[in-house]
């Protein structure tokens, strides 16, 4: 928990207590062996029984069509989509399937549709995860699919490193593809100006956590950031230090940086690529609006 100074809080104070009051609630550890347990079990691995059933004689579908087929399946079921991830009112995450139209609000830049109340998002996590749900061996069949074959949007600056802890390591470590739009004010950077410092030193360590996320991701094969240009507005000299943090994402294709379209990046999109490279931070630098 962030320590709060007494007396009157500063607003780096309060942002660093919203992120750490808005954590949603981590799955369980493992429970550890008592010290009083013999050697023998205590040397044991627990389990895991969420991959452990029985076979279904009378389903035609899981006796009569091969693996390969149901899997063939799933993924139609399952797979080639983009989901955005939110966080509900009661601080748990959910998602929003995105429609991939222009229509989307989340991909605009808004907040999820004014619909998607608690129920409303209970209802479409229950529909997404209607399949994995249905039995012990189709969720050992498909729910990796879910997660392998998906496009996982983060449009809001805490939601990545908050999902972390809410699902389990083996389907963390799945995802394969992520898009970040970070959604906050460019002169959270190092700064000489006395006001602007105030956001930096709030804003940084998330901003830190986020990225050590990601660099972390075992089965990651392509991230994307997007910098709104409602926000980002600074010059290039200063996009290095901001992706410091990300020096250590190495991929099999270049991850990528999409600025602002706006004509000062235009014109600077060489020298910045450049000096990326020669920092040693592997990610191609672009110029495009919002996602689509």
């Amino acid at each position: 928990m962030a320590r709060m100074k007494q007396g009157v809080f500063s607003w780096e104070d309060v942002l660093a207590h919203r992120y750490q009051n808005n954590k949603p609630t981590a799955l369980p550890r493992p429970r550890r062996q008592s010290a009083l347990s013999g050697r023998s079990q205590s040397q044991q691995k627990q389990p895991d029984t969420r991959l452990n059933w029985v076979p279904q004689l009378q389903s035609a579908l899981l006796t009569k069509l091969s693996a390969e087929l149901r899997v063939m399946i799933w993924e139609q079921v399952l797979g080639a989509m983009r989901i955005h991830i939110i966080q509900r009112s009661d601080r748990r995450m959910g998602h929003v399937v995105c429609p991939l139209t222009e229509a989307c609000d989340i991909c605009r830049g808004g907040l999820p549709p004014s619909g998607c109340s608690r129920e409303g998002e209970s209802r479409i996590m229950s529909d997404l995860l209607a399949l994995p749900m249905a039995c012990k061996q189709i969720y050992s069949e498909s729910i990796h699919l879910l997660y392998t074959l998906n496009v996982f949007e983060f449009s809001n600056t805490w939601s990545l490193t908050y999902l972390r802890p809410t699902i389990p390591a083996d389907l963390w470590d799945a995802i394969r593809e992520v898009e970040l739009s970070w959604a906050f004010p460019g002169h959270w950077l190092p700064t000489k100006d006395p006001v602007k410092t105030v956001y930096f030193s709030a804003g940084r360590q998330q901003w830190i956590e986020t990225c050590c996320a990601v660099t972390r991701m075992k089965g990651l094969q392509s991230f994307t950031l997007q910098l709104s240009g409602s926000w980002f507005c600074e010059p290039v000299e200063k996009l290095p230090v901001f992706l410091e943090p990300l020096r250590e994402l190495h991929l099999r294709q270049r991850w990528k940086v999409h600025l602002p379209r706006q004509p000062y990046y235009v014109k600077e999109i060489r020298n910045i690529d450049g000096d990326l490279r020669k920092r040693g931070i592997d990610c191609a630098v672009q110029t495009s609006g919002c996602p689509k």
